[in-house]
């Protein structure tokens, strides 16, 4: 397991409101978020509660760490296109979830 897989289960398990993070996420990887003081200290775009995210927006990459135990898991990078693709399949997973509840 590394920490994309992880991250995925950690998207997957957790019953909050984790649609709005998600899109956040999606579009991070269209338009570049305005650097902050957080980001500084650091050294990712954005967080989950276990997870930091890191956008390259040089090379069109992203890189998943847990942040948690930094060496539990191993980082995961992979380009823009493929992050979407998961994303959007977090999504829709997630909404499949919410609806299988309500029946």
């Amino acid at each position: 397991m590394d920490s994309l897989d992880s991250f995925m289960e950690e998207m997957l398990a957790d019953q909050g409101r984790k649609e709005g993070f998600l899109s956040d996420l999606l579009e991070n990887l269209k338009t570049q978020p305005i650097p902050t003081l957080e980001q500084a200290k650091t050294g990712y775009t954005t967080m989950s509660n276990l997870h930091g995210v890191y956008y390259n927006y040089d090379t069109h990459e992203v890189t998943i760490s847990y942040k948690v135990v930094p060496d539990l898991y191993a980082d995961h990078t992979m380009r823009f296109p493929h992050f979407e693709v998961v994303l959007e399949g977090l999504i829709a997973c997630r909404r499949n979830q919410r609806w299988a509840n309500t029946k």
